[in-house]
């Protein structure tokens, strides 16, 4: 039975935040770039934009005590309340009049106001006035008039109160160090990156690309049979990512172990034995995928074949560091050589072979020819497992064409990289064809990437399809049923 059904509802939109924070992370040196260049800019601007001040300051002492009486704490606390209400005074229109009055220069009030600025002393009974202008004689000169017109306004509020002058104002002779640049600098920084994450995170939702196993789970409504981990190559004699390399990793060869059970399972239940592997779009890492679940059956003493049947760009060769000469899918199907000549067992994986050494220009025609179903019914009996490879589903009809004559397809979905409409596209016209969708394979997830500890380059280096955009354009994403066609003209 066909776990696949295209009548579900998909569910609510859910923010990967972890996804979201590896994609702002593979972008971390734009993000330092917009940093400094905004930095800079603000920087300018607040250069240009700056002016040079000058503070005269007063500090006054509040004293409410008559003369010869005893220091209370109460008394104290008395005049720390006090304190706020001669701040108010000293910052009020009545004392800025009379300083308008009495200050040489013809100064306006509003410019006056802008100049004061009155603060009181945590915890004391002292208050700081200061005078901020451009000009240090100015600034003195407000100042000057402060100290000379305070006391009569003062008197005529708080008589027994005395508000004294403890330091006089004196003439600035250097500027105010202006921090104002560097702020306008840091603001322009955190704000420039901001918008870019903003951005990012845009971009992020409305790709509508897959970005959790459980996300793909859910509006796929198909089993997810495993969550491939993000890894690196470090086996400098293989091009692939394969389970028979046991530096590669605990958790990506238990991963494999597990969708290699599953598939065992599905086969005993059902009777499957040929497995089509694709996905929707190019660089999602099938081929890999592809080659992993062949070595993992065949490591468990099965029969496995592994055919490349990816005609357009055969890469299985490539993965396995297989010699060059030799006959592929293609060959046998072109009547060029037998299956007994094609088929190669690599003793060193104990791992049948069907592989293609190079593109050929009529891939679709030689996958619909009878023969290649033929080809495939006649050898079925003769291995455990097939694993077919093939291009993806989305980009040109050949894993449709393959699906009609498999048992099971398996598609692969990498993080973050086909929108979803294209992968139910995929997923449908297999369906459609007959093949029963036994799962999904999420790739390059970074998100149990990160939960282990293992992060690494791309894997998608390994079994990508880079190459499938020059051979011709289909919608936005340069795909095309023109692909191949460029061996031919070199023929």
């Amino acid at each position: 039975m066909n776990n696949y059904d295209s009548s579900t509802k998909q569910k609510g939109f859910e923010l990967n935040i972890i996804g979201y924070l590896v994609e702002l992370s593979k972008k971390i040196w734009i993000i330092v770039a917009i940093a400094v260049i905004c930095g800079l800019l603000g920087g300018v601007v607040g250069k240009i934009t700056s002016k040079e001040t000058y503070i005269s300051q007063i500090s006054f002492i509040v004293n409410t005590l008559a003369e010869n009486e005893t220091v209370e704490n109460s008394a104290v606390s008395a005049q720390i309340n006090i304190t706020n209400t001669f701040k108010y005074i000293l910052s009020g229109r009545v004392l800025k009049d009379a300083v308008r009055e009495a200050c040489p220069g013809n100064l306006s009030y509003d410019f006056i106001d802008k100049s004061i600025t009155v603060e009181t002393v945590a915890s004391t009974n002292a208050i700081e006035l200061y005078v901020k202008t451009e000009s240090p004689e100015v600034s003195y000169n407000i100042a000057k008039a402060v100290v000379d017109v305070y006391a009569d306004v003062v008197e005529e509020i708080y008589p027994n109160a005395q508000l004294n002058v403890c330091e006089t104002p004196i003439k600035a002779t250097q500027p105010e160090v202006d921090r104002s640049t560097l702020v306008i600098a840091t603001i322009s920084a955190v704000f420039g990156v901001l918008v870019y994450c903003v951005f990012i995170l845009i971009i992020f939702i409305i790709r509508d690309t897959v970005k959790s196993a459980d996300e793909l789970s859910e509006k796929l409504h198909i089993p997810v049979l495993g969550s491939v981990q993000f890894v690196t190559n470090k086996n400098k004699t293989t091009k692939g990512l394969l389970v028979a390399d046991r530096k590669i990793g605990f958790s990506f060869i238990e991963t494999y172990k597990a969708i290699r059970t599953k598939i065992e399972n599905n086969s005993a239940r059902t009777g499957n034995k040929v497995y089509l592997v694709t996905s929707a779009c190019e660089n999602e890492g099938k081929t890999t995928v592809s080659a992993n679940i062949a070595l993992s059956l065949a490591e468990n003493g099965k029969s496995v074949l592994l055919i490349d049947a990816d005609l357009r760009n055969p890469s299985i060769s490539k993965i396995l560091a297989l010699p060059e000469a030799g006959f592929g899918l293609a060959n046998v199907i072109k009547e060029e050589a037998t299956i007994t000549e094609a088929i190669k067992l690599v003793k060193s994986f104990n791992l049948y072979v069907l592989a293609d050494r190079k593109p050929v220009s009529n891939p679709a025609e030689l996958l619909s020819m009878k023969s290649t179903e033929e080809i495939i019914h006649g050898i079925r009996e003769e291995f455990d497992y097939i694993i077919i490879d093939t291009a993806p589903a989305s980009v040109v009809t050949d894993a449709s064409i393959i699906s009609g004559f498999s048992d099971a397809a398996i598609i692969v979905v990498r993080e973050d990289t086909s929108p979803f409409a294209r992968i139910r596209m995929s997923v449908e016209d297999i369906d459609s064809n007959g093949a029963e969708i036994v799962g999904c394979i999420f790739n390059a997830d970074t998100e149990s990437t990160i939960k282990t500890g293992k992060y690494g380059s791309r894997y998608g280096k390994y079994g990508k399809y880079g190459r499938y955009g020059k051979y011709g354009r289909y919608g936005n994403y340069g795909y095309g049923y023109g692909y191949g066609q460029s061996q031919s003209k070199k023929k």
